[in-house]
């Protein structure tokens, strides 16, 4: 009686067995002979994620030297070129009630950048917290043009001294000096470096944080209303019209 009841249950199994297999069988000649496999995604390591601008939160290839221009914002020095390809803008008041903007490219360079302007004592002031940018000038006062050659804090791209700068004709001067992005970065030594946070310690913005509006602290009231940036979510700012 045992040993009847035990070939049953073997007989079961081998049955059971035997009918997976040619289950089996049949879906693999079904699919054209080809088993498929699991494909197994590997989980990327902390070191290969994507990196993100310190300044505007977005993913970024790598971390470019910081590029800072002086531009105008007058009535005669719009509309400008190269705005829209910035990571910050400040607004700075100057003489008259006007003001200049002082943009900060890292990220994305734009081909050409004008009317490019000169030099204020407030513009170093601010440029220490990037490290060592490249920064690009048309002049500055008899007194603070020496100093900024002297300066190490830095990395000076001076029109008088230095190449890539043009007029355009078709403006009124001294409102259309413009800089080719290209020959500036040429001629920046490679101590530029990466762009840092902005905060002067050269930590990254933290994962998950946004861009938000950039200005800068005023010594005096100026009219200026932000522009949406659609390209980068981030904002820039300009001058009432006229002013």
């Amino acid at each position: 009686m045992w040993w009847t009841r035990h070939k049953t249950v073997i007989a079961v199994a081998a049955v059971v067995v035997l009918a997976g297999l040619v289950a089996g069988v049949l879906l693999v000649l079904r699919d054209g002979g080809k088993a498929r496999l699991a494909s197994v995604t590997p989980t990327p390591s902390h070191a290969a994620k994507q990196l993100r601008s310190p300044f505007t939160g977005e993913r970024v290839r790598s971390l470019h030297r910081v590029l800072a221009v002086k531009i105008d914002n007058i009535a005669y020095a719009r509309p400008q070129t190269g705005l829209t390809h910035t990571d910050i803008v400040y607004v700075l008041p100057v003489e008259g009630g006007l003001s200049r903007f002082l943009a900060i490219f890292s990220a994305d360079y734009p081909p050409v950048i004008g009317p490019v302007r000169s030099a204020r004592e407030d513009d170093l002031e601010l440029l220490r917290q990037f490290g060592r940018p490249g920064f690009a000038y048309s002049g500055a006062t008899a007194t603070l043009l020496p100093y900024i050659h002297r300066t190490a804090r830095i990395v000076d791209l001076y029109s008088g001294i230095t190449g890539g700068y043009y007029r355009d004709t078709s403006r009124i001067a001294p409102y259309n000096l413009y800089a080719r992005t290209r020959q500036l970065l040429r001629q920046a030594p490679s101590q530029a470096g990466p762009m840092t946070s902005g905060s002067g310690s050269g930590r990254r913005r933290p994962a998950g944080s946004r861009p938000g509006r950039h200005r800068c602290p005023t010594r005096r009231p100026h009219s200026a209303s932000p522009g949406r940036r659609p390209r980068t979510a981030g904002w820039c700012r300009w001058t009432a019209p006229g002013r």
